[in-house]
């Protein structure tokens, strides 16, 4: 039998693994990779960033947060993946835009205004 975990526990292990977003002294980061791992733009979290977990789910908070394109050049670069960091830049998780991360437009160019307009991180059960 596979290990499952109840609603409660689900609920729990979110809530700790956003809380990381919020160490350290200001708010923690998206940052948006290219499919190379570029960073391309980055955008700062509300401080705290995530609300509490209800079913394994916490969205975060501030939703649209904004940003801009970094060393992106040309008309543009296509967004990949991501990390979330906390303020001291440490990876917290990593993800796939589109999925866990959606974003008003997946290219972008370098100055760019970012727009995230969905961002969840979900504990499996």
């Amino acid at each position: 039998m596979a290990t499952t975990l109840s609603t409660a526990a689900r609920n729990a292990a979110c809530n700790a693994v956003v809380d990381l977003v919020d160490a350290g002294a200001g708010p923690g980061k998206i940052r948006i990779k290219s499919a190379g791992a570029v960073v391309i733009a980055e955008v700062a979290f509300a401080d705290p960033a995530f609300g509490n977990a209800a079913t394994g789910v916490a969205t975060a908070l501030g939703v649209p947060l904004t940003g801009a394109g970094i060393a992106a050049a040309g008309t543009g670069t296509v967004a990949a993946t991501f990390d979330v960091t906390d303020s001291t830049d440490t990876v917290i998780w990593s993800g796939t835009v589109g999925a866990e991360l959606t974003l008003n437009n997946t290219n972008i160019a370098n100055g760019q205004v970012v727009t995230i307009t969905a961002l969840t991180h979900t504990q499996p059960a």
